[in-house]
């Protein structure tokens, strides 16, 4: 049968320091058929109404198929919460004759899977068979689809559960896990904040007074000092001005509450509406990288005397190394529209980057390397992208999106053990397709291999950014604005 990620909403009304506690539990329902599981509200003074019709703090139920769950505890300002009950079952055999709608979807036989229709666009299935997979005539994976047939045993590894660690947050842009084990996060209006993984508490840290929140632009990409603890400085960038938007990075030093000493590293760059970019990433020798989009100007990207359209590169003085590849400036690479994610892993940067409707692309970053906007979108593949690449030595994306974006957006890098199927992969979230991906690296970390996995798709909204914590645990932040954001954690299941 059909198996389902568990979900587990924790729906508590946020302000700075200070949330609810009322929550259901466990956590981990996970049932096979005919087995019942008992399901308990905790943190509420008033009466608990299930959605089963059932009232009190404590009920059994015995779903026969992956079903929602919520409570509603009485008492004023407190939330409905929700939780999934999976039903799972490996049996002998399954038969999927129906048609796959748009989402990501596991069947698992302990012998035989027999697939009998059809998989349209936008959906991510697995068949997974002990002994045999058999596709009938006329069975069809539509384009825009995922579908994959393994054999092997009937297990449990391959899911994740979901909580919702906070909510009612606006825009948040940048989620990154601290050395303090909490959340750093800032916010388009120009708020950074820290968030407890555990409980959801957020902490007001500092507030930008200076930030235009227009459009696409506001307070931007973030990232912290490696060595946080003898050097606590935050790097931050932003989009300030009136009439022209202008964008800029400035290192602030952490007191252990708030933020202080701002010292500009790195400003006047042209900022827009649109197509600001503003992700950062410290590598471990120390150097600041720095996504910049075009602005909505497509003169700017190729010109290497202009900063937009570019991944630059500087110390974490806001100083030009001295082995950077045009001498006294900041640029490492040109012919960017709107790279909007970056991670640094085995000695390599990474981007991902909106495409203009169609082709978004991930990037594999050289030093001098030009990648070809605006003159190229994606593969040089069509019309005069062929000619203007080969006169100026093109790189090509390790993957487009091809005849449609996707909104590529926040990047990171999973090699943890506690979630096998990740490791070596990029996993990105996009804002279009509303979707989380995994992409399996090569070996040599220089090309994706295939296409990619697909989860939650138009599950939570638009997806803005994922960061990932030591342990293994995802967490990824939406893109919905109205104070209708939500930080999401995704942990694997133990084995």
């Amino acid at each position: 049968m059909k198996n389902l990620s568990i979900l587990l909403f924790l729906s508590t009304n946020f302000a700075f320091g200070q949330y609810n506690t009322f929550y259901l539990s466990p956590a981990n329902s996970v049932i096979s058929t005919g087995q019942s599981v008992n399901l308990t509200a905790s943190g509420c003074t008033g009466t608990v109404s299930w959605s089963t019709g059932q009232t009190g703090i404590s009920i059994t139920v015995s779903p026969v198929v992956s079903t929602k769950i919520s409570a509603t505890c009485s008492t004023s300002g407190q939330s409905t919460n929700e939780v999934i009950v999976e039903v799972r079952s490996c049996e002998e055999n399954v038969d999927v004759n129906s048609g796959i709608a748009t989402g990501t979807y596991v069947f698992e036989a302990n012998n035989k899977i027999a697939g009998i229709s059809f998989i349209n666009a936008g959906a991510n299935v697995h068949f997974k068979a002990g002994k045999q997979v058999s596709l009938s005539t006329g069975f069809e994976a539509k384009p825009g689809s995922v579908f994959k047939a393994t054999i092997g045993a009937c297990t449990d590894t391959l899911y994740l559960q979901t909580r919702r660690v906070a909510d009612k947050l606006n825009l948040p842009w940048e989620i990154l896990w601290g050395p303090d084990d909490f959340i750093w996060m800032t916010e388009k209006s120009g708020k950074i904040s820290r968030v407890n993984p555990q409980t959801g508490q957020i902490t007001s840290v500092f507030s930008i007074a200076e930030v235009l929140n227009n459009g696409e632009g506001g307070l931007l990409g973030m990232v912290l000092h490696p060595d946080f603890i003898n050097s606590p400085y935050v790097y931050l960038v932003y989009n300030y001005g009136v009439s022209a938007p202008l964008e800029k990075i400035v290192r602030f030093t952490y007191d252990g509450t708030t933020l202080i000493n701002p010292q500009t590293l790195l400003d006047n760059i042209v900022g827009a509406s649109i197509h600001n970019g503003s992700r950062l990433v410290i590598t471990p020798d120390l150097k600041l990288f720095i996504t910049t989009g075009d602005a909505n100007n497509t003169s700017l990207p190729q010109d290497t005397t202009k900063v937009n359209g570019k991944i630059l590169r500087i110390n974490l003085d806001g100083s030009i190394p001295a082995d950077n590849p045009y001498v006294g400036s900041a640029v490492w690479s040109i012919g960017h529209r709107n790279p909007q994610g970056m991670v640094y892993a085995n000695d390599k940067l990474y981007t991902s980057m909106h495409g203009p409707l169609i082709e978004d692309e991930i990037n594999l970053i050289q030093k001098k390397g030009n990648y070809g906007w605006p003159s190229v979108n994606g593969p040089c593949d069509s019309g005069s992208e062929p000619a203007f690449c080969s006169a100026n030595n093109v790189i090509e994306p390790i993957f487009s999106s091809g005849g449609s974006t996707w909104a590529f957006c926040g990047l990171d890098y999973y090699n943890n053990s506690s979630y096998p199927a990740w490791q070596n992969n990029l996993l990105m979230v996009s804002l279009k397709n509303q979707t989380f991906y995994a992409f399996q690296l090569s070996n040599d970390g220089n090309s994706i291999v295939g296409q990619p996995t697909l989860y939650y798709t138009n599950q939570f909204g638009r997806l803005r950014d994922i960061a990932v914590s030591p342990d293994g645990k995802v967490y990824i932040c939406t893109s919905n604005g109205s104070n209708n954001d939500q930080l999401i954690e995704i942990k694997p299941m133990a084995n």
